[in-house]
């Protein structure tokens, strides 16, 4: 089963008109989810999920409940990196939690990181790259490979985003980087359970700033070229043995 999950229904509503054969079902008592098939594949859409602390125990019950073998988190993302501008597309190469701060609490635990755990939370090569070459082959403008950070704040303010681009590390990791809500609590549950996973979004606004009416009409409206890719993608899975998060 592919689980796509985004955070509202324009997210996923590109993906819910794809799915055949599709039935209904609610999870957790209060989730409704659409399970169908996309080129062959089992595809559960998942909408209204909201930070890292609800995707992350939500993956973590459908991997074990819906034997999920892989995760793609679609929608929308804010840009820290000023190379990144509203309509380009990230893609998670790498994944940090933004509000997790344990430093005095744990000796050598840094800023964003969970104590043993890596702080930079690991994306598999083989989805990364094949996710990339579906963009290439539908999408005809900026794709990037991105540092997503996850923060629960709605919106960051410009002090905080300072200090990211401050951070040697973070830096290190990536020069795009980009700012949303739920990407590393999917991550996170992706790390415990072995399932690859990816996040593929669009950039709505800049970090610390106020997405107008304009720039968000302006990025639903790539929704379709990111489906189009995403499906793709999943065709390939058909077609190949892509889905291994060990290289």
């Amino acid at each position: 089963m592919i689980l796509i999950v985004g955070s509202n229904h324009d997210d996923v509503l590109y993906y819910e008109n794809l799915l055949k054969n599709v039935k209904e079902e609610t999870i957790l008592n209060r989730y409704h989810v659409l399970i169908g098939k996309i080129a062959s594949q089992d595809v559960m859409v998942l909408q209204d999920v909201y930070t890292s602390f609800v995707s992350s125990l939500i993956a973590t019950y459908l991997i074990d409940n819906y034997l999920v073998s892989l995760i793609i988190n679609v929608g929308r993302c804010e840009a820290i990196s000023p190379d990144l501008n509203i309509g380009d597309i990230a893609l998670s190469e790498s994944v940090v939690f933004g509000d997790v701060d344990q430093i005095a609490a744990v000796k050598g635990t840094t800023l964003g990181q969970i104590p043993n755990y890596p702080r930079a939370l690991p994306i598999s090569p083989n989805i990364l790259q094949n996710m990339y070459a579906s963009l290439e082959k539908v999408v005809d403008y900026k794709f990037y490979n991105a540092t997503f950070i996850s923060s629960s704040f709605f919106r960051q303010n410009k002090e905080s985003v300072g200090e990211i681009l401050k951070d040697e590390y973070i830096l290190s990791l990536n020069k795009s980087i980009v700012l949303d809500g739920e990407t590393a609590g999917l991550a996170l549950a992706s790390y415990l359970t072995n399932v690859p996973f990816i996040s593929v979004k669009v950039v709505e606004a800049k970090a610390g700033l106020y997405t107008s009416l304009e720039d968000y009409l302006s990025v639903l409206n790539e929704y379709a070229s990111i489906g189009k890719a995403i499906s793709t993608f999943i065709g390939e899975i058909s077609r190949t043995d892509v889905v291994h998060i060990k290289e």
